[in-house]
């Protein structure tokens, strides 16, 4: 495995929370409960499930540099699925 791409998408993950965080207190109150697809500190969609925001940035960004976060009332660290991609040593 390429070390740098791994790093790289963890950036990509690192910056979008970071961006992700700041945006909440402004997001429609309609998409609470979604899910936020995010890549290069932008969100592109929401989604019903994560399943979903997952495979659509799959399909779209073949660098995999894309991170998905679930709208919620409060900030939570859900762990592997709050980034996405956990690159963290197992």
């Amino acid at each position: 495995m390429n070390t740098n791409i791994t790093a790289d998408r963890q950036v990509e993950i690192d910056r979008n929370l970071e961006f992700f965080l700041r945006e909440m207190p402004n997001l429609p109150s309609g998409v609470t409960g979604k899910f936020a697809l995010l890549r290069h500190q932008s969100i592109v969609d929401y989604y019903d499930t994560m399943l979903d925001a997952l495979k659509v940035g799959n399909a779209k960004y073949d660098d995999k540099m894309f991170s998905v976060q679930q709208v919620t009332a409060y900030v939570a660290d859900l762990g592997f699925y709050s980034h996405a991609v956990h690159l963290g040593a197992s």
